[in-house]
């Protein structure tokens, strides 16, 4: 009787479970890919919201899902959305720090300079370089893909298969940074979208031309991109959060503004920007207990791969950290826009 309980339980689980697919295509010349999981419980021939998540440097796609997020497939079980990890560029390389590099090219950290100046110190740890990116400057620590045709392309592959209603995106760090690059250039794409403790470079945030609801989240604690004491552990400088808060409700000629500050499980404190054209919104949210974390996340992960991705020659992903209030507490915002 036991026996036959857990083999239906384990069969009833199988079935109401679905499987992130990868997907690859040639972009300039090379092979890239994308993960794609669609929940079993929303219907395909409805309209469906779709939800981008842009891992980190040294980040994979699927280690973003299983412990960067702590499972954003569950998110998306749970509010009934289609969810697509990118991969970004990666290269192997056997060093003291990295074996494994991968990394957004933003069309900041490629370079070596902004209006400001150089984007790292002296004396600042200089990154790896992408092979295939030639004579990069000092300074510069991203690829040098055309990331953003490249995510442009899975967008409108994706558009073309599903009935897709509203667009967002979000990213963790230089994934964050990359996700204000293509609001930057495609804002009228997205519904929202939200930069996870990845400010961009001193004197490189973007700001788009079209207004389009933006969330920038940071930790107080964050040394590796920190969003206010500007230079970063290792010698890179970043712009500070309110500097892009405001640059942002200024374009959009945002006419209200409230400071809040809570508790809801850590300390915050948040700005909101409303009243701006076409309606949208900006926030700014600083976490007063974190640093350079996901929300809801206690510890780093995210630096490792599943079998979802096969060409990937990394570490293997363990046990999917446990997120319980950070996911819903982005959700809770995202589809009240």
């Amino acid at each position: 009787m036991n026996k036959l309980f857990l083999l239906l339980s384990f069969l009833t689980l199988n079935l109401s479970s679905s499987i992130m697919n990868e997907i690859s295509f040639e972009h300039d010349g090379k092979s890239r890919s994308y993960l794609i999981y669609v929940p079993n419980n929303i219907n395909l021939d409805n309209k469906n919201d779709l939800i981008i998540g842009l891992h980190g440097y040294t980040g994979t796609a699927s280690g973003f899902e299983k412990e960067t997020t702590g499972g954003l497939n569950i998110t998306a079980e749970k509010y009934g959305f289609i969810a697509i990890y990118p991969q970004g560029s990666f290269f192997n390389k056997n060093l003291f720090r990295y074996s494994f590099i991968s990394s957004w090219n933003d069309l900041v950290g490629s370079k070596n300079t902004t209006d400001e100046g150089e984007i790292c110190s002296i004396d600042a740890e200089i990154a790896p370089k992408y092979p295939d990116c030639k004579n990069s400057p000092r300074c510069s620590w991203t690829s040098c893909s055309n990331d953003i045709d490249f995510i442009k392309k899975i967008i409108d592959k994706t558009k073309e298969d599903n009935n897709i209603r509203n667009i967002y995106l979000l990213g963790m760090s230089n994934g964050g940074m990359m996700a204000q690059a293509m609001a930057c250039k495609y804002p009228e794409l997205f519904k929202a979208v939200v930069n996870i403790v990845g400010m961009q470079h001193k004197g490189g945030s973007c700001v788009p031309e079209k207004p389009v609801n933006f969330i920038i989240y940071a930790g107080a604690k964050d040394t590796v991109v920190p969003p206010v004491n500007i230079e970063s552990y290792d010698g890179y400088y970043y712009e500070p959060m309110n500097n892009t808060f405001n640059s942002w409700s200024k374009k959009f000629n945002c006419l209200k503004f409230n400071d809040d500050k809570y508790v809801y499980f850590d300390e915050f404190e948040q700005k909101t920007a409303f009243d701006c054209n076409n309606n949208v919104k900006i926030f700014s949210i600083l976490n007063m207990d974190r640093g350079h974390l996901w929300p809801g996340i206690s510890s780093n992960g995210g630096y490792c791969s599943t079998s979802s991705q096969s060409n990937i020659n990394y570490l293997k992903c363990k046990k999917s950290k446990k997120n319980h209030w950070g996911n819903d507490f982005l959700m809770e915002i995202l589809l009240n826009l």
